[in-house]
């Protein structure tokens, strides 16, 4: 019975545990979005969140250094990030959603490369194709 019971606490803490760990909605204001512009320092490219560090020059003609948190790194790698994708001091767009506690730090919705590419969150690329899909039913259906 002893050898039991152990599993079963054990077990049964995990769902808090792992809520607790992916509560963004506590930790990032999902209501607002920034736009940073500004200089890749380095990518963390790692699990389980993503660290891209931007320097960004302020109205004040400052460098204030900038965290994006994003999904984690087989998240993006399946949708073709890789570690070496950013270079040093190359200029991005980044836009996202600030911390609640303040900060320079932002959730990544969205980066804009050089060229004009633009990566954006897998949850949120998800959403987009879902959303394409039931419009494209919806007008096949009206037709």
């Amino acid at each position: 019975m002893r050898t039991l019971i152990f599993p079963l606490v054990v077990f049964s803490m995990l769902p808090p545990l792992v809520h607790a760990h992916h509560a963004f909605r506590t930790v990032f204001d999902f209501t607002k979005t920034e736009t940073i512009e500004g200089k890749v320092t380095n990518l963390e490219f790692i699990n389980p969140h993503i660290r891209l560090h931007i320097d960004v020059t302020n109205d004040s003609g400052e460098v204030e250094q900038w965290l994006v948190a994003g999904p984690g790194k087989l998240s993006l790698a399946r949708r073709g990030w890789t570690d070496d994708m950013f270079t040093a001091s190359e200029s991005i767009t980044a836009i996202g959603n600030p911390a609640r506690a303040g900060g320079n730090v932002i959730w990544l919705e969205k980066i804009i490369m050089p060229d004009g590419r633009e990566l954006v969150d897998p949850l949120i690329s998800d959403v987009l194709a879902i959303e394409a899909q039931r419009r494209e039913r919806a007008r096949q259906a009206t037709q």
